[in-house]
């Protein structure tokens, strides 16, 4: 349809299943809104609103270069269940700024970087060892596995068993219980008398929630150590007037921290496996390059690699952890060649951008070396967001996104057990439909010893 109102390009006319559509198979719906629009911005209606999203890199920079003080958020009762309300994600204007720059240290202190890779790297390596050669098994729960292991020790410092072992089980209690319909449809949120799915949502935050806030006690009250996780930099971190944030702004922040950290990026790291597998000849140059450094290397090391970089650039390219950012208008905003009326959801469609074929030719071929062959604007690739709404811990994913990558490809061969990998909603992002399935064929450092049959397969 052609949108009457003015300000407003082309979209769907049906706002009830273009929200089922955004529910259940988001990616095609982005390959649909493709239709429309003027080739910068699109409308697309939805249950809670309309949204103007920007589909090229001119309309995205409009977006993301205004000014926070004229943004706000848009729907935050679906950002409810995900994203806690004093969590940065959920904030903006100054309150934004302010909390942005009370967290930036905690992700970006060199010891604290360095402590994070070593954990990801030995973390890796354990969970991986722990599957037999020859059994099938599924990338992605084995990534969600290692990243909430690494979350738990970086992010909140548990290094205790049975503690970790409690907040694991509570943070999938919650994760199980936070479907898409839960989170898309507000209206659904009904206790029915403390039984549904929202009851038991609801059961299982407050029990993750009470963890939560006992061990932020328990840490405020031990005296200071040299532990350098991100909850111990929280609560040594002051703001400008040297106040402390509250226990309530340190849960949400951790919250986020969760979801973003853990699930997102495990989901990039299956896809990952799924792309090179599905291209042994892109595989093979990365083992090349992973077979220049040492056995004995530094995990930190791993981030100087180049090929490594675009392979993970690549995936992220096809399916960025952040698909589309969302804001709504204080004040009217020119987008494009419209100009949007305040009150309107706008959007980055990341996912859209991201297949362009002026900007990247042939977009669902899986082609690293388009990253080796020019630079990309912050505005054409963005799978953590830009600007001031870039993701608070995208180089704490980055790098373990290629920490644990490369530490399972230098140990072990793997093959994949089917080709075919559908995307699908998966919780806000998007994720394999079946986790991609694989299996570990042999010890890579076996196959590179002298004489070993078929050694070629693993370094060439």
């Amino acid at each position: 349809m052609k949108s009457a109102k003015e300000g407003f390009p082309e979209g769907p006319s049906s706002a009830f299943w273009t929200s089922v559509r955004y529910a259940r198979d988001p990616v095609g719906l982005y390959r649909a809104l493709t239709k429309y629009g003027d080739g910068h911005t699109v409308t697309m209606p939805l249950l809670l609103g309309p949204i103007v999203g920007a589909v090229s890199p001119q309309a995205a920079k409009d977006i993301l270069t205004a000014d926070t003080a004229s943004l706000d958020i848009f729907g935050p009762e679906a950002l409810a269940m995900v994203f806690r309300p004093r969590s940065l994600v959920m904030l903006s204007g100054e309150q934004h700024a302010r909390e942005r720059k009370l967290l930036m240290p905690a992700f970006n202190r060199a010891d604290a970087v360095r402590a994070y890779a070593v954990t990801m790297q030995e973390t890796a390596l354990q969970y991986a060892s722990e599957i037999a050669v020859g059994k099938p098994f599924v990338m992605q729960k084995l990534a969600q596995r290692i990243l909430l292991q690494v979350v738990i020790r970086d992010v909140f410092g548990v290094t205790e068993p049975a503690e970790q072992t409690e907040l694991k089980q509570r943070v999938r209690e919650l994760f199980e219980a936070s479907s898409p319909a839960l989170i898309f449809f507000p209206g659904l949120r009904h206790r029915f008398g403390g039984i549904g799915p929202y009851a038991n949502w609801q059961r299982a935050d407050a029990r993750l929630t009470r963890l939560i806030h006992d061990l932020i006690a328990r840490r405020r009250a031990a005296p200071p150590g040299s532990k350098v996780d991100v909850l111990s930099l929280l609560l040594t971190a002051r703001y400008e007037d040297g106040s402390v944030p509250s226990d309530e702004v340190v849960h949400d922040e951790l919250m986020a921290l969760f979801f973003a950290g853990h699930a997102a990026t495990a989901t990039t790291i299956s896809w990952v496996f799924h792309w090179l597998h599905r291209y042994p000849e892109t595989l093979a140059k990365l083992r090349q390059e992973l077979a220049t450094l040492p056995q004995d290397t530094e995990p930190m090391s791993y981030m100087k690699l180049p090929y490594l970089e675009a392979v993970c650039n690549e995936t992220l390219r096809i399916y960025p952890p952040v698909a589309d950012l969302y804001r709504k208008l204080r004040v009217p905003l020119r987008i494009g060649s419209n100009t949007v009326p305040a009150g309107t959801g706008v959007a980055v469609f990341t996912t859209i951008i991201h297949a362009r074929e002026d900007l990247f030719p042939e977009p669902m071929r899986f082609r690293p070396e388009r990253f080796a062959e020019r630079n990309f604007t912050p505005f054409e690739f963005l799978p953590y967001g830009a600007g001031a709404r870039r993701c608070i811990g995208a180089a704490f994913a980055h790098q373990a996104l290629k920490i644990v990558v490369a530490s399972i490809l230098r140990q072990w061969e793997l093959s994949l057990e089917t080709q075919d990998e559908p995307a699908v909603r998966q919780g806000v992002g998007v994720g394999p439909k079946h986790g991609v399935r694989m299996r570990i064929l042999r010890n890579a450092t076996e196959a590179r010893a002298p004489g070993a049959a078929g050694s070629s397969t693993v370094l060439s």
